[in-house]
C-alpha cells in the first residue's frame, strides 16, 4: 500500500513549503515532534515548530523506504510508520538526526494528519 500523503509530507519538508505542510495537519492534530519536549496539540504551535525547523539552513528530511509500513485502520484511516533522518546545517557542520515515526492519516479530510509522532533513535 503506497502513502501518497506521507510522500506529499516529505516533499513539503523538503521543498520549505509551510503552508501546505501546516495545511495538512488537522485542526485537532497531535504532533509529539522529535525536537520537542512537549506535545504540539494546537495549530498555532505545529506551525511555530515548522516555522522553526524550516528556518534552519538546509532543513530537509530522508526516509527509509525500507522501512515504511502502512496499515489500514478503517474506512480512509491508515497509520505509516517507519524510519526517517531530519538533517540541517549547524554552522559549519551538518546535523543528521534518525527519528522513529508513526502517522495517522485520514484520507477524507483537507486536514488529514490526525496524530504524528515522532522521537529520536536511542544510540
Amino acid at each position: 500500500m503506497k502513502n501518497n500523503l506521507l510522500e506529499n509530507w516529505i516533499g513539503n519538508i523538503n521543498s520549505g513549503n509551510l503552508e501546505q505542510l501546516v495545511s495538512m495537519y488537522s485542526q485537532k492534530a497531535l504532533l509529539f515532534a522529535t525536537f520537542e519536549k512537549v506535545p504540539l496539540n494546537k495549530p498555532s504551535l505545529i506551525r511555530e515548530y515548522f516555522e522553526n525547523f524550516l528556518s534552519r539552513e538546509g532543513a530537509g528530511v530522508e526516509v527509509d523506504s525500507s522501512s515504511v509500513s502502512n496499515s489500514e485502520l478503517g474506512k480512509n484511516i491508515i497509520s505509516s510508520t517507519g524510519l526517517y533522518i531530519f538533517f540541517f546545517k549547524d554552522g559549519d557542520q551538518l546535523v543528521r538526526q534518525k527519528a522513529r515515526f508513526t502517522f495517522i492519516f485520514n484520507f477524507q479530510n483537507s486536514g488529514s494528519i490526525l496524530h504524528h509522532h515522532s522521537s529520536v533513535l536511542p544510540h
